[in-house]
């Protein structure tokens, strides 16, 4: 195997990677060839390791027979040829994984642009692995955290569960499918009008939910988080009346009834946010990313913490400590903290500012599980949008973290949002 040139320092054989890509993506291609060295890794790659005379095929076979790991790079390019030998190299990588144990990390797909894993022109192989982003080839953290994972022997396949592959699969049919299902139209027999009456009542109900669940996931979502605020606002407003009631007319309970949101109990505080932690969990699901629901005019973004994919532990708490802080945010700042649903990727805080920028807001939370990091950590962030300057950081040990705790650590830190402007 011919190697890029590789750093002294190496304790021993380092891991080698084959690069297989289409010959429209090669700019990319070498982008990524020439990152993996510094990381520690060795690549071949067609141009610099095929020499004059030598037989093409099947040295190429031969290499993926040996390499440490297959690195196919996906693109438009590749949605768009319905042929080309990177197909029989990305064959050739599936068949050889059939002699592999199912956790063995082997197959490491990487997409240079917006391609996603919905409908993709991949063997099926691809899609039960997670996807690794480099927007233009160039690398990334994430990249980064995955070949120090690699190298020091951790690397792990992030599979995707047999039910979410089967899932995945069927998403778009069920989807579908739920959408035609809409039931049939009663008939009206003769002495029989109300019970007619009952059946078209029912009738309507069962279409009405039939509709509402072909709208995107998001939508559902919006509803969803709408009717629990609603619920806690009633249930606030009725414990306003009854001291309202109780006191006829004295000014300083009435005053007290105002401010009855700010002692709820934890439980209360954080009931609507867990149902929002669950809902933008499960978007994330099948179709591998999530989709952001509108959260315009609001003067404090809030981003759903962020973990790697292939670490339960660290999903749980990211998901448990933004439920906990999105329900006392909005119960400390009612009306004017909104949600953007799609976790961000990586702790990219240019990321977080243009989204805020995007729903006209002046501050922006967000939290990321770092998985590189020894002990591993939550670190939160609150960005200002106006000159990207961090008003508050702090990182929390995943090992014995409190999300209640955490929770009361980030509201503490809010700025006032009273005088802004929705």
């Amino acid at each position: 195997m011919t190697a890029a040139d590789t750093p002294a320092e190496s304790s021993g054989p380092r891991p080698s990677v084959f690069l297989s890509y289409a010959s429209e993506d090669r700019h990319a291609a070498q982008l990524v060839r020439d990152a993996l060295p510094e990381l520690g890794l060795d690549v071949w790659y067609d141009e610099s390791a095929l020499d004059g005379g030598d037989a093409w095929d099947q040295k190429i076979r031969r290499q993926i027979r040996e390499c440490d790991y297959f690195m196919p790079v996906i693109s438009a390019q590749t949605e768009a040829r319905a042929e080309g030998y990177f197909r029989r190299e990305w064959r050739l990588a599936c068949e050889r994984t059939l002699d592999m144990a199912d956790d063995r990390t082997f197959i490491l797909p990487v997409v240079i642009d917006e391609t996603t894993q919905a409908g993709a022109r991949v063997p099926e192989k691809f899609l039960s692995v997670q996807w690794m982003r480099l927007p233009g080839g160039q690398p990334t953290p994430a990249f980064e955290a995955l070949c120090r994972r690699l190298i020091s022997g951790l690397g792990r396949a992030e599979a995707v569960p047999p039910a979410r592959k089967a899932a995945d699969r069927q998403a778009g049919t069920t989807a579908r499918a739920v959408q035609r299902a809409y039931p049939e139209i009663p008939r009206q027999e003769p002495g029989q009008k109300l019970r007619f009456i009952v059946q078209v009542i029912g009738w309507a109900l069962h279409s009405a939910w039939v509709f509402f669940r072909g709208f995107p996931s998001w939508v559902q979502f919006v509803v969803y988080a709408w009717i629990g605020v609603l619920i806690l606002s009633k249930g606030c407003t009725g414990s306003d009346e009854h001291d309202r009631d109780v006191t006829a007319g004295g000014g300083q309970k009435a005053g007290q009834a105002a401010s009855a949101p700010e002692s709820l109990s934890e439980e209360q505080a954080t009931k609507l946010g867990t149902q929002i932690a669950r809902t933008v969990t499960g978007m994330v699901g099948a179709a591998g990313e999530a989709t952001e629901s509108p959260a315009a005019h609001r003067p404090l973004l809030a981003i759903p913490f962020s973990a790697p994919a292939g670490d339960a532990a660290a999903q749980k708490l990211a998901a448990s400590a933004f439920s906990k802080v999105y329900g006392k945010l909005m119960l400390s700042h009612p009306s004017r903290v909104g949600l953007n649903a799609a976790p961000l990727s990586a702790a990219d805080a240019s990321a977080a500012i243009e989204r805020g920028r995007a729903h006209h807001s002046r501050y922006v939370l967000f939290g990321t599980v770092d998985a590189a990091a020894t002990p591993q950590t939550l670190s939160v962030k609150m960005v200002s949008v106006a000159d990207g300057s961090v008003l508050w950081s702090e990182s929390f040990p995943i090992a014995g973290a409190d999300p209640a705790r955490i929770a009361a650590e980030v509201d503490s830190r809010v700025p006032s949002l009273e005088d802004e402007d929705d």
